[in-house]
């Protein structure tokens, strides 16, 4: 990995050591605003036109969601596939595990949901 920076540093017109290693066209930092709108909105709009150009071979796009979505959407899989309330803390960068707690705790497993979703679906199919 660390060949495959040096060798794109040199081929970037900023390979001073001081440079960035991915700068904006400017040499400064590419702005979270700038990437959301010329790569992550542009992979919704180029699925939606493949789509519409193809629509027997090419799904339908997915309902346009945000950047932070991913967050949520990569912790919720982090705590299930198991992972400890503080692994995933660390993981997300929460500076406390309470954080983490407020906002995912109702995620975790415990023996006191799996009791009450097996009642529910023996209450339904009973």
């Amino acid at each position: 990995m660390v060949t495959a920076l040096k060798q794109w540093r040199l081929r970037s017109k900023f390979s001073k050591p001081e440079d960035l290693v991915f700068p904006n066209q400017n040499g400064t930092h590419t702005s979270h605003d700038n990437i959301t709108k010329r790569q992550f909105n542009k992979i919704f709009t180029d699925l939606k036109e493949a789509h519409e150009k193809d629509p027997d071979f090419t799904p339908e796009p997915p309902i346009r969601f945000n950047w932070h979505g991913l967050r949520h959407f990569a912790v919720s899989t982090w705590i299930e596939a198991g992972l400890t309330p503080k692994t995933a803390q660390t993981f997300a960068g929460h500076s406390g595990l309470q954080i983490t707690m407020d906002r995912y705790g109702h995620l975790f497993k415990s023996d006191n949901h799996k009791r009450a979703m097996d009642e529910i679906g023996e209450s339904l199919f009973a």
